[in-house]
């Protein structure tokens, strides 16, 4: 996403920047909405019977292109790091970077998920994880409201 972006794609944005501007709104409300749903959320029911399974690796990356999320954080890294080198090297430069800082991320995510685990016990603990990982949420909208 990151290297169809800013190989060519991105140009819809230059062509029309009001798109990334309602793009960079629309996804602080998603934000803030997935913020609310944290905070209200409680602790998944231990013997939830889950049959649909986990998301299938091309599941994920078709989502993507559907994910408000990615998008702002593409649209922003292409707009923030163009000057980093000359095109296409700039492109292939964040590209890069966002593989190996996507993997790890992904990797530490999940290791900290399943650390927290067993800390995570009652219902209180897990009501008071959800409200700073709410908080800290909106505090990531910081730069977007910032830019304004």
């Amino acid at each position: 996403m990151v290297a169809a972006v800013g190989l060519g794609l991105g140009t819809v944005f230059i062509a029309y920047p009001v798109l990334q501007t309602i793009l960079k709104y629309a996804g602080a409300a998603y934000l803030i909405y997935l913020s609310a749903a944290i905070a209200m959320s409680g602790a998944a029911p231990s013997g939830q019977d889950n049959r649909r399974g986990p998301m299938t690796f091309w599941g994920a990356a078709v989502f993507q292109w559907i994910n408000v999320k990615g998008w702002v954080m593409v649209i922003g890294t292409i707009t923030a790091y163009a000057a980093i080198a000359s095109f296409p090297w700039n492109i292939v430069i964040q590209t890069a970077i966002s593989l190996v800082m996507g993997t790890l991320s992904t990797v530490a995510w999940a290791l900290f998920g399943s650390a927290l685990r067993p800390v995570l016990t009652s219902p209180w603990a897990v009501r008071a994880f959800n409200i700073v990982m709410a908080l800290l949420l909106l505090a990531s909208l910081y730069p977007v409201f910032m830019d304004a």
